[in-house]
């Protein structure tokens, strides 16, 4: 029982390689088998369900592998003399053969990749630093019913059980464990608790997730974060441990522990994934050439799984069938790597993957709004919504002035000058929002586009329409005048701050919308956009005062109005697409080479009946647009 346990202890890592530069073929790399164990163990469940292949690619690969792991259970001194573990490696291939269940596949790869740890006597060790907000997230889907959304160890559904769950913020539990320890316990559960295993989690979702739970109890301090420990150490030490490793005043010391319990790094962008996976595909090339075929291989995968498989959904979102000609192109260059391939062939092979890697790196590249295009839509932005918040300021002050009241002007001003400060505010604090790179940064792009296309067909056409422009002018003046009549002169600043801030917050919204989307010429021609908006508003308004009944107002908001709902059809592709890019949204690919960046058009059915049904819903609002109305301000009837 006792060996049995202490094999349990040591479990697997995501993508971790420790191999050392050799040139003889008896150089043998078990952490291999470690890696597709768990890769089976993870994906399997999206290649075959109830006895179906869901993928033939994705089932090509589970077969591939597995095959593999079968090959070097016989090539590995450290298991082939451990008949257990090469009957039970069969008995995995056998089953990924016949479709077996997923469940099944899962729990016995999960055992086999224990087993493989422990045989190997592999170290225990993420390869990258966590990323401990996605452990936050998965946290909460799996663990804070029972735990709490905290960690204190007070959910719902724990509160009738014994033992209680853990509260992960007891200074007892927190100094006394490891993020090594918290890995073995989400992978292999508590026995005799309602602790379960998880063996659906990969082995860096799992590693994430211990990371988070270290972090409990702890607030990130300011600094960066400056220690000589390993990542490794991080890992296996206590936090009792690594105190005692550190020098300095117990709060100083106590300061680096949080940081390290806390850190953060930045998530890798698409670019640096393929960077990945040409570096382990030219070391596999160049093992290959030496005749070093199981380093090869070993490295052959770990460009696949390591710089491929991370941004699969990125790729699927601009070209689907990149995903299953990278997948083929790999299968083939694998399979090439052994004694009896011509080197032309092999040669052939790499030459393919690279060039297919170009091809990725080209579609999945940003491709930027044209600064004309940004210009154009700023400018129409501004100009819109500028000019009927100064109509409405001009309406406010105008019956001001009918009313003789002139020190009711001054709250007049303050309310609007504290709506464009406010904006102002908004729009840096949108920018910090989007401060972050990698999937989190395209949800981010993606839902604030999709919000800007939903606030732009409902306020910026459904509200401003020329009935509507209306029935706010009206709203105004009566409200002004009662205003007026009680003396309430709070009441005129707010309805002066509500009319701009109403205006202010679209702006920001659309032009932070446009922005994610040009680069930095792009963002000197929103500029540019906007400033010369900015002055044709103030001679507008100037203008206004004078001869406002001369003011082509209906021709000026039906042509930004146009310009506008361009842009909703623009914003509505881009959006769907980057939260495709982040895997949020599925792909169906369209099956046409349709593809234009510019109008935010993407080769997917989503994004195309996307932009179909705002296009429709546009019609219907200009058709609706087109009844009789009340006259806007400005306007004769």
């Amino acid at each position: 029982m006792k060996q049995y346990l202490s094999l349990m202890v040591f479990i697997t890592l995501f993508g971790f390689f420790n191999l050392k530069a050799a040139v003889a073929d008896e150089v043998k790399n078990p952490s291999i088998v470690v890696h597709l164990l768990d890769y089976l163990a993870k994906d399997y469940g999206g290649a075959v369900r109830n006895g179906k292949v869901l993928s033939k690619s994705e089932y090509q690969e589970q077969v591939e592998f597995s095959e593999i792991v079968g090959k070097a259970s016989r090539a590995y001194d450290e298991y082939k003399h451990d008949v257990a573990f090469v009957v039970g490696v069969d008995n995995l291939v056998l089953k990924i053969k016949n479709k077996a269940s997923a469940d099944e596949v899962s729990k016995l790869a999960r055992e086999l990749q224990t087993n493989a740890i422990s045989l190997a006597k592999i170290e225990i060790a993420p390869q990258d630093y966590p990323l401990v907000s996605e452990g936050q997230k998965i946290f909460a889907q799996n663990c804070a019913s029972c735990h709490g959304s905290s960690g204190m160890g007070d959910g719902l559904a724990g509160q009738a059980l014994n033992p209680k769950p853990a509260n992960f913020h007891e200074s007892e539990r927190q100094f006394a464990s490891s993020p090594f320890q918290y890995f073995n316990t989400i992978r292999l559960g508590v026995p005799g608790t309602a602790m379960p295993p998880f063996p659906s989690l990969s082995d860096k979702e799992i590693w994430s997730l211990a990371f988070f739970v270290k972090s409990l109890g702890y607030q990130k301090p300011e600094g960066k974060l400056s220690t000589e420990l390993s990542l490794k150490q991080v890992s296996s030490l206590k936090d009792e441990e690594i105190l005692k490793s550190l020098t300095g005043s117990e709060v100083e010391r106590k300061q680096i522990l949080a940081l390290i319990r806390t850190f953060e790094p930045a998530p890798k962008e698409g670019s640096q994934f393929l960077a990945i996976a040409r570096t382990h595909l030219n070391q596999s090339y160049d093992h290959f050439n030496r005749g070093e075929y199981e380093l090869a291989t070993s490295e052959s995968v770990k460009s696949y799984l390591q710089g491929i498989e991370p941004i699969e959904p990125k790729i699927k979102a601009n070209q689907a069938g990149l995903v299953e000609k990278i997948e083929a192109q790999m299968s083939a260059y694998r399979n090439s790597l052994n004694a009896a391939t011509a080197k032309d062939i092999a040669s052939k092979n790499y030459q393919s993957i690279m060039s297919t890697f170009t091809e990725i790196q080209n579609v999945t590249e940003a491709k930027m709004m044209s600064p004309q295009l940004a210009f154009t839509a700023a400018f129409a932005i501004f100009l819109r919504e500028g000019f009927e918040a100064v109509l409405i300021i001009i309406t406010l002050l105008g019956v001001i002035k009918a009313f003789g009241a002139k020190e009711a002007a001054k709250w007049v001003h303050f309310g609007w000058i504290s709506a464009l400060a406010l904006g102002a505010v908004v729009w840096f604090a949108s920018g910090l929002l989007l401060n972050m790179s990698g999937a989190s940064r395209e949800i981010m792009e993606g839902s604030i586009s999709l919000f800007a296309v939903v606030v732009l067909l409902y306020v910026g056409f459904w509200l401003h329409r020329q009935t509507e422009v209306g029935r706010w002018t009206k709203f105004v003046r009566e409200t002004l005048k009662e205003a007026l009549e009680k003396k309430s002169l709070i009441v005129l600043s707010s309805i002066s701050f509500m009319a701009v801030f109403r205006e202010a917050f679209e702006v920001v919204l659309f032009l932070r919308a446009i922005w994610n989307d040009v680069n930095a010429d792009g963002r000197a021609s929103v500029g540019e956009g906007v400033a010369l908006a900015f002055i044709l508003i103030f001679a507008f308004s100037y203008y206004a005062v004078r001869y406002s009944q001369k003011i082509p107002i209906k021709q000026l908001f039906n042509v930004s109005a146009a310009i506008m709902g361009i842009l909703s059809v623009i914003l509505v592709g881009k959006g769907i697409h980057s939260l495709q890019e982040a895997g949020i949204v599925g792909v169906k690919s369209i099956g046409l080479g349709l593809r234009v960046d510019l109008l935010g058009i993407f080769p997917s059915i989503q994004t195309v009946v996307a932009q179909l049904l705002i296009a429709a819903v546009l019609l219907i609002i200009w058709s609706l647009g087109k009844k009789p109305a009340a006259a806007p301000l400005g306007e004769t009837a």
